[in-house]
């Protein structure tokens, strides 16, 4: 599992799900029905106004936005995918989902031809060597 750095108390900790560690996740969960309760309230706050009513920082709300978990009407509605111009996932992300699915089979595609060739280079210099050692006994 990949290990990230909590934003909350900067400690390292396996990433699973979200982006906070386990001791943090009481309060990052706190914050969420703060900033929740604020947006049902007030949904065409900014980010910093969220903040602001919500008593929590800028970057929890920003974090939330970021992964999904709230969204910004406005902004939600002008960001479209690079690649298609179809209404993106998210503003962090700028790609549709259908877009993001075929990138991420290119990306697998690309990685295993780079296995590939390095498996075919090793056993390539695996048989060279393997050959010289042979030349070399045949001369003696």
């Amino acid at each position: 599992m990949p290990l990230a750095s909590c934003p909350r108390c900067n400690k390292i900790f396996e990433k699973v799900h979200s982006s906070v560690c386990p001791k943090c996740q009481a309060a990052e969960d706190a914050d969420y029905d703060k900033i929740r309760a604020v947006l049902d309230r007030s949904p065409n706050l900014n980010a910093e106004q969220v903040a602001e009513e919500a008593d929590v920082t800028v970057a929890s709300v920003m974090r939330m936005l970021d992964e999904g978990l709230i969204a910004n009407v406005g902004l939600s509605e002008k960001v479209k995918c690079g690649i298609c111009g179809a209404p993106a996932i998210s503003l962090s992300k700028k790609l549709c989902q259908a877009c993001l699915e075929k990138l991420n089979t290119k990306v697998a595609a690309e990685q295993s031809k780079l296995k590939l060739k390095e498996k075919k280079q090793t056993q390539l210099g695996e048989y060279l060597h393997a050959r010289k050692g042979l030349e070399e006994k045949r001369r003696t």
